[in-house]
């Protein structure tokens, strides 16, 4: 639609305009008066202060160069969009949204290309790092599953890794998320992917010698194929890693024995008290069996908590040598006939639990039995050493009183926040005695301990609500920026 302008003008306004527009004709003029010339001070342009420098938002290194990528340039290269959702080690499913970035595998051409051997190491700002392998940069080869079941997708979509810097047509939030963020994209809705290969707050893509993929079966009452990435996921050093240096000062990182029997002892696999003190006082052992059939064989009771028992994946930062690849038994606690490399198996030496809901009603105890408890669900659960466990929803907390407060926050500093107190938390699930360590747990699997009497001690720290419904964070005033979980899932009280 064109917009007109209509002017009024005065007849004293039109006749100045008139005298003016003739001045500056060519027409004959009237002699003017002689004036002394003026002599005009130089114009001095005026100079612009200079551009900030453009900030570097994705460093990668190889072997031989090293390269920073602004957010421009980084935008300059092809782009790769589609839908992304993960599913938590918990069982959570984030539905799936549109994302937008650059492939690994275009940003591998930055600096040669790779092949079989290599991969992407993928480090974010607070140095949680994964490995992702050729196969999965160039093919897309992730395990994907039924965004409405959380089932694995028989007939799998096609994948691909990309470093993501927008979701649903916009930026990310930079406080919640970072920068960019990696994520496994497809053109269709239906599939999310495991929650660890989605990382937030990118920052730097490693180029690292890898070696085979694998796959170790752990056994018990479940049974559990784990895989390189879910171990170097459950090895990172803000998770469940641990790290030796033996009489060589070689240092040997990995995960303690016993987060791969919590895995598989009870249905618990993951959150809440993943490993199961109970059936300890029962007893069984635990078989660690290499590729050539050499097994050593522990007491559960010896490797209940110990971290001086671990299974490492990596020495020195790199992949293990043939002789022990891919996965070998090492710590301070092992005489050296124990410790069992080219690991192929860990057997857990309890019944399986039944498969099907016939075979549990086989098996189920006598009408004169107490009736099991009900399960407990909801989007957050507090569990371990309490009274009762509980499962609360979003629309359950607010139902409770809301608290509003202003805290520091460690890094991005004074902010608002809205939560429920996580003392009145505690005491509706009941605190046992003895009682010393709340262990957290978000759904992309980040684990961080704080001592009870820290929590006990800090009137203001909340659940937070975010604005993702049925999505929590901890707000913890005064407290190591560790502490300040996101996305958190559970609390176990131990």
């Amino acid at each position: 639609m064109k917009l007109s302008v209509r002017l009024i003008l005065s007849g004293t306004l039109l006749l100045a305009l008139a005298l003016t527009f003739a001045a500056c004709s060519g027409g004959t003029q009237p002699e003017a008066t002689p004036v002394a010339e003026v002599t005009e001070a130089p114009v001095v342009e005026a100079t612009e202060a200079p551009a900030e420098p453009a900030v570097p938002v994705l460093e990668i290194v190889s072997e031989t160069e090293s390269k920073s990528l602004t957010m421009e340039e980084l935008k300059a290269l092809p782009v790769t969009e589609g839908y992304a959702g993960i599913k938590s080690s918990t069982g959570k499913i984030t539905p799936p949204v549109m994302m937008k970035g650059v492939a690994l595998k275009d940003i591998a051409e930055l600096i040669g290309g790779m092949d079989e051997t290599k991969g992407f190491n993928v480090v974010a700002e607070d140095g949680y790092s994964i490995t992702y392998s050729y196969d999965q940069l160039q093919n897309g080869a992730f395990i994907s599953y039924d965004t409405a079941t959380g089932e694995e997708l028989k007939n799998p979509v096609e994948l691909t890794a990309i470093i993501a810097y927008e979701a649903d047509g916009k930026p990310f939030d930079a406080r919640q998320d970072g920068t960019l963020r990696l994520a496994i994209v497809s053109k269709e809705m239906k599939q999310v992917t495991d929650g660890h290969w989605a990382v937030k707050w990118v920052n730097k893509l490693e180029v690292k010698n890898l070696g085979a993929d694998w796959v170790v079966l752990v056994e018990g009452a479940l049974s559990k194929p784990t895989d390189r990435a879910s171990v170097e996921s459950c090895g990172a050093p803000q998770c469940h890693g641990t790290s030796w240096f033996d009489d060589k000062n070689q240092q040997w990182a990995g995960v303690p024995l016993y987060y791969f029997v919590g895995s598989v002892d009870d249905e618990i696999s993951h959150e809440g008290p993943a490993f199961n003190r109970d059936l300890v006082k029962v007893g069984y052992t635990i078989d660690v069996i290499s590729a050539d059939g050499y097994t050593v064989t522990f007491d559960a009771e010896r490797v209940q908590y110990n971290k001086n028992i671990m299974v490492a994946y990596k020495v020195n930062d790199n992949a293990l040598p043939v002789e022990y690849f891919p996965l070998r038994l090492v710590g301070d606690d092992l005489e050296k006939k124990e410790m069992v490399g080219m690991i192929e198996q860990i057997k857990v030496g309890l019944e399986p639990l039944p498969a099907t809901a016939e075979a549990a009603a086989t098996e189920a105890p006598a009408a004169t039995e107490a009736p099991a408890a009900e399960p407990v669900t909801g989007s957050f659960f507090i569990t371990g050493l309490v009274d009762q466990q509980m499962g609360f929803m979003e629309a359950d907390l607010r139902a409770l009183e809301v608290l509003k407060i202003n805290a520091e926050h460690p890094k991005n500093g004074p902010q608002d926040f809205e939560g429920v107190s996580l003392n009145a938390l505690l005491d509706m699930a009941g605190v046992k005695d003895g009682a010393k360590t709340l262990f957290v747990t978000s759904a992309d699997g980040y684990t961080t301990e704080v001592a009870l009497s820290d929590v006990r001690a800090c009137a203001d720290c909340l659940l937070g609500f975010t604005n993702t419904a049925e999505q929590f964070k901890l707000v913890m005033p005064k407290l190591p920026s560790n502490t300040w979980a996101k996305d958190v899932v559970s609390i176990e009280v131990k």
